[in-house]
């Protein structure tokens, strides 16, 4: 077994402990696409909240037979007493001679299994010491360069250019200090497209032309109207069994919660037709009755209309169970496909609901693949805007508040905007209209 050991630092303290743990595990699922021939283990360390703890990913923690995706391993002094009482726990807990590595019915008898904790033990073993060596050197430099400094003190004086040269010494310091100084002085009364330019040369995203909106009120504009579409184009993908989608619902102006009513699935498994209501019923699983041919919309009655960006892994009738929001097992409640980049397409006919909500992932089911980047369009009559969306929560769910539409105005843009004395502006639906 190859076993590869990285640390992940969290610098906001806005997460919660579970958003955390998705997000690395979600980091975690990354690396192993690109090497599977390893598994990770991922030390996180908090300082806002002072918490030091391991993650591993589902995969490794269903090989490993563990009960959880974390636990604790280096604190104050490099102890992975932990780890190791943990792994003589995993040994302990094989039932019989055999224990599942995997889904794919591979066995491994109790002396193999004996060994993979040995071999662990091993290799943790070695990383400490390897790490323990660096902290070591780190120390040593630090040491060296206050001897200098006391020792220039000592002799009679402060001379700034012995000081200066004892901790240029330091190849580290050195290295660093001339990368900031040739930075600092290349950005010297640069303007903001140079700054744009010279941060996407190092690898970090700006806004090409900066600019912050107050939030908008789609709902409340009279000047649109007609059907709303709201689409999903994915642009990445975490997880290894494709993507799921659930709980698709609006809400009316007096936030009541609307869901499918009737509902059928086309033959090729790829378009839904439904009618949404309130105080509806959901059925089991896949039981959904098809709209009515001459079917008329009751008050506060909505047509939906859904292109599904893949058909689901278990058949084309499969698809309803995304509508279904009140599911009582995992085998009534999401509909699976591949990994699909074409757009999942919300079309609600003459209708503007004050909210969309739809789960991307499962809550239901562990492991289903979810969205890690994507766009998301909003049209209406002959308005329409897309706006693109990271995420790293597991399931993903997606609220679309039409009340209160952020469009360019997160937290990261007005700081911006503001340390650039950039007013934030009223969003112009004139921008975003198109031309008929």
């Amino acid at each position: 077994m190859a076993l590869k050991y990285v640390t992940m630092l969290i610098k906001d303290g806005n997460l919660s402990k579970d958003e955390i743990i998705n997000s690395v595990k979600s980091r975690l699922s990354e690396y192993k696409a690109i090497s599977g021939s390893y598994e990770y283990i991922a030390q996180v360390i908090n300082p806002m909240s002072k918490e030091s703890f391991c993650v591993v990913d589902d995969e490794f923690k269903e090989a490993l037979n563990l009960d959880d995706n974390t636990f604790g391993f280096i604190s104050d002094g490099f102890d992975d007493s932990e780890l190791k009482a943990k792994l003589v726990e995993l040994a302990a807990k094989i039932d019989g001679e055999i224990v599942a590595l995997d889904e794919l019915a591979n066995y491994t008898t109790k002396a193999e299994f004996d060994a993979m904790v040995k071999e662990l033990k091993g290799l943790f073993d070695q990383l400490l010491g390897e790490i323990q060596g660096i902290l070591n050197k780190i120390r040593a430099d630090i040491s060296g360069l206050q001897t200098q400094v006391e020792a220039i003190s000592s002799s009679g004086g402060i001379d700034e250019n012995a000081i200066n040269e004892a901790i240029n010494n330091n190849a580290n310091i050195q290295e660093l200090g001339a990368k900031v100084n040739h930075l600092a002085t290349n950005l010297q009364g640069a303007t903001y497209a140079q700054l744009v330019a010279t941060m996407k040369f190092l690898g970090y995203e700006l806004p090409s032309e900066l600019r912050a909106y107050a939030d908008y009120n789609l709902y409340a504009d009279d000047r649109l109207s007609g059907d709303l579409t709201i689409g999903f184009k994915p642009i990445t993908y975490a997880g290894s069994y494709g993507q799921a989608w659930e709980n698709v619902a609006i809400y009316n102006e007096l936030g009541e919660k609307l869901t499918a009513k009737y509902a059928n699935i086309s033959s090729d498994g790829l378009n839904i037709e439904a009618i949404f209501a309130k105080d509806e019923r959901q059925p089991k699983g896949d039981s959904w009755e098809p709209v009515p041919s001459d079917y008329i919309l009751a008050d506060g009655e909505v047509r939906v209309s859904i292109t599904l960006g893949a058909s689901s892994y278990y058949g084309a009738t499969y698809g309803l169970r995304m509508l279904n929001n009140n599911p009582s097992s995992w085998t009534e409640s999401y509909l699976a496909g591949n990994h699909s980049y074409d757009e999942w397409v919300f079309t609600f006919h003459n209708y503007k609901p004050t909210k969309f909500s739809i789960t991307n992932g499962t809550a239901t089911y562990g492991g289903y693949g979810y969205m890690t980047k994507y766009n998301m369009r909003l049209s209406i009559g002959n308005w329409s805007k897309t706006l693109t969306y990271e995420n790293s929560s597991y399931p993903n769910n997606i609220e679309v508040d039409l009340t209160n539409l952020n469009f360019g105005s997160d937290a990261k843009t007005i700081e911006l905007a503001k340390a650039w004395n950039i007013p934030v502006t009223p969003y112009d639906i004139n921008s975003d209209m198109v031309d008929e």
